[in-house]
């Protein structure tokens, strides 16, 4: 049964030219099976109401969907009332593409309406704890666990919770695998988190893993439908998805150069309290005639860490600190225009779009990474697309220590 989400556009014509946003005909809602292939139901044309989704990076996105009862008819809504947290999941689609898909996680029903909420693939790896050895240091690449780049350890770490370790309920029970793509750093990651001696599993959340380890090592991860996205921060060596003006937007802006976010000097130390003896220190960065010495300092208390690892550490925070970063939002109320020149597709967190800011103080031309993107649609007003993006730093290239 296809979904709701039918109205009429003035800007249509842009739905049928390549690499624009446009203006959707229909949002379609569908429950899957777990896995996101097999369908277990659908609300019909004339019940779903408002449809609201995002995509984000080094997060959680979510997916909403609401159904008013009265549209959907005695036999979908018999079935909206079998629909499993975590044994189904739920998929939104903007015309025929799929935008959005993972898990449910909560329905809520009240007399006029039934609400499906849903988190994306990545609450798979928040709801699995880790069974298996963190020892990513071994130079010999027939190792399964070798050091490489950070995005290949999390797909190793993925993969090996996911098939066949200790507890799994059958190989890869969530159908993630086939489906995650990465962009490898060029930088090899050295990482260990394991017990005194070696032979003991870190019991944590995957999720938790790739956060609190592999993120400040320079990961960045979002989802795209069911696609688990592992890549790297842009640099502006990296090509542009599009370039955009502010005629772009529909609605305000706003323009943030934040000089505490600057840097000319990233610190990383394991240094806590009063005790600095046999602690160490990691730094990036190059000073230079225009900010000087402008310093950060990030303190951590991960046990273990070496004098390597706090340097991956501060490299990985050194990007987009200089210059002094000129971030761009819209605000919540504005939106993407139809006309810009980026379709749905080319909307994944963390990839390049420049941005041409004419006709401000601050008219500036630079690239940017996107962060965030906020979709919103009901049948009353349509589709609202808002985006947040931040700047784009390169990384420090000088050697380790």
């Amino acid at each position: 049964m296809p979904g709701r989400g039918s109205s009429w556009c003035p800007d249509r014509m842009w739905a049928d030219m390549p690499a624009e946003l446009g203006c959707p005909q229909e949002y379609r809602a569908v429950i899957h099976w777990r896995g996101g292939a097999r369908p277990f139901t659908s609300p019909g044309v004339s019940a779903l109401t408002g449809v609201s989704w995002n995509r984000t990076v080094n997060d959680t996105s979510e997916g909403v969907i609401t159904i008013a009862k009265g549209d959907a008819g005695a036999a979908c809504c018999g079935q909206l009332g079998q629909i499993e947290p975590y044994a189904h999941e739920l998929s939104i689609y903007r015309d025929s593409e799929l935008v959005w898909q993972g898990p449910v996680v909560r329905t809520v029903e009240n007399r006029t309406t039934f609400t499906v909420e849903a988190k994306d693939v990545t609450e798979w790896l928040a709801r699995t704890v880790n069974t298996t050895l963190l020892r990513y240091v071994s130079a010999n690449q027939a190792d399964p666990q070798h050091r490489g780049p950070v995005q290949e350890i999390a797909q190793t770490i993925i993969r090996l919770n996911l098939n066949g370790a200790l507890f799994a309920s059958g190989p890869d029970w969530p159908r993630i695998l086939p489906f995650i793509v990465r962009d490898d750093d060029t930088v090899a990651t050295s990482f260990e988190k394991d017990g005194s001696d070696d032979a003991s599993a870190w019991i944590v959340p995957i999720l938790q893993i790739i956060d609190e380890e592999l993120v400040p090592r320079g990961l960045e991860y979002t989802t795209v439908g069911r696609a688990l996205v592992l890549g790297r921060s842009q640099t502006t060596s990296d090509p542009a998805q599009a370039r955009l003006t502010l005629d772009h937007v529909a609605g305000d802006v706003q323009i943030v150069r934040d000089g505490a976010a600057g840097a000319t000097l990233v610190w990383v130390t394991n240094q806590t309290g009063q005790e600095i003896a046999g602690t160490q220190f990691g730094v990036s960065g190059v000073t230079g005639p225009v900010y000087g010495r402008l310093d950060t300092l990030v303190t951590t208390q991960a046990e273990g860490l070496t004098a390597y690892d706090l340097w991956q550490l501060a490299r990985a925070s050194y990007n987009g600190r200089n210059p002094v970063p000129t971030s761009l939002s819209i605000p919540q109320g504005s939106s993407l225009a139809a006309s810009a020149p980026v379709s749905m597709r080319q909307l994944v967190p963390g990839v390049r779009l420049d941005v041409s800011a004419t006709g401000m103080c601050s008219s500036v031309t630079q690239p940017y990474r996107l962060s965030d993107v906020d979709v919103e649609w009901t049948d009353a007003s349509g589709e609202e697309v808002g985006v947040s993006l931040i700047p784009i730093g390169d990384p420090y290239t000088g050697a380790p220590p």
